[in-house]
């Protein structure tokens, strides 16, 4: 199994990670295996040079296009209305103001790697996250439920079957990770599979409305993440999401100011500890300080902060006479590709 790095490095002791590389070898090995696609494994590239592989981040607006309510609908309805793999979490003040906005990317399978390891690991990763964080096991799994004495399949699927109504996943102690049905794991690799099969009778722009239910032609990322390795695949590149795996939180746009001083909001060296992104992008906070502003606007909602928010995800790829013969577009049923990935393919 190819060794994923931990996006959050709070995966500990070593079976968490192990699991959590479980979850991701299995969705490597579900789209190598799909037929006609150029998505391959990771272990595709370490035998090419450094200089014929390429990195490409792609881009998009955290807003969701989809949500066609108000902004502050858009926060109240978290789990229906932030479909574009980030969600938050806003805290108000007594008298009703915006005081902090917290964005995450993190996927389910990071946390539900730890509750199959066990309570205390979970709570101490918690914790990293959340500082101050105490959650008991029956806000983690559900009450009624022995998480102390179960298997960890079984508390690992308890917890993300709770994970909407965990408070510190809810929103009403705090946020954790995704949770809008459309922003999963399986989701992005579908994706990434189905985009890198090549269909030279569209524009690469255009083969979103080609892809059925794994592209949504309505949002802003499924769009860029589809076209972006849809012309890598019609350029006769092998490709695969790059390690770690997920979705990175970039950069806010727009002018911001505390009253009359301009800041340089992503710039952690002058921005006066406002706004901080941590977990190799998985998590950003923003504080809202006194007489902070977004393009001459005090900041209301979480939504119009997403609005100028830029996120990605990072696509590996090299030219596939390169890349090893078993790893190549044609091969996802070859008896090599299925022993490198470990397992059965399960192509679709």
């Amino acid at each position: 199994m190819f060794a994923y790095l931990d996006p959050g490095k709070t995966l500990k002791p070593a079976k968490a990670l192990a699991n959590y590389r479980e979850f991701l070898q299995a969705q490597y090995r579900n789209e190598a295996g799909l037929a006609g696609s150029a998505f391959t494994l990771l272990e595709a590239f370490a035998g090419v040079p450094a200089s014929r592989k390429k990195t490409a981040a792609v881009e998009w607006i955290a807003f969701p296009k989809t949500a066609r309510v108000s902004n502050a609908e858009i926060d109240e309805r978290r789990f229906r209305a932030q479909d574009e793999y980030v969600e938050w979490r806003v805290e108000k003040t007594p008298a009703g103001k915006v005081k902090q906005v917290t964005f995450t990317t993190e996927f389910l399978e990071y946390y539900q790697s730890l509750a199959m390891v066990g309570v205390a690991e979970l709570t101490a990763a918690i914790r990293a996250v959340i500082p101050g964080a105490r959650p008991s096991a029956a806000e983690l799994f559900g009450p009624g439920f022995d998480a102390a004495g179960a298997q960890p399949e079984a508390r690992g699927r308890t917890f993300a079957n709770f994970s909407r109504e965990n408070p510190w996943n809810s929103g009403k102690k705090g946020i954790l990770c995704l949770g809008q049905p459309a922003n999963t794991l399986g989701a992005l690799f579908a994706l990434a599979g189905a985009a890198a099969v090549p269909n030279r009778g569209v524009p690469a722009g255009s083969v979103c409305a080609t892809m059925g239910g794994n592209c949504v032609p309505e949002r802003n990322s499924d769009p860029s993440i589809a076209a972006a390795i849809q012309t890598l695949a019609q350029a006769g590149r092998g490709l695969c999401l790059a390690d770690p795996v997920g979705i990175e939180i970039v950069r806010l746009g727009g002018i911001w100011r505390i009253g009359s001083k301009v800041l340089d909001i992503n710039n952690p060296a002058t921005n006066e500890g406002v706004w901080k992104i941590a977990r190799r992008g998985r998590r950003g906070v923003l504080k809202i300080v006194p007489k902070l502003t977004l393009d001459e606007e005090a900041i209301t909602t979480g939504a119009q902060v997403a609005g100028v928010l830029t996120v990605q995800a990072a696509v590996l790829s090299a030219a596939e006479a390169d890349m090893p013969e078993w790893s190549r577009t044609g091969q996802e049923s070859s008896r090599r590709l299925l022993e490198v990935a470990g397992g059965a393919g399960g192509g679709r």
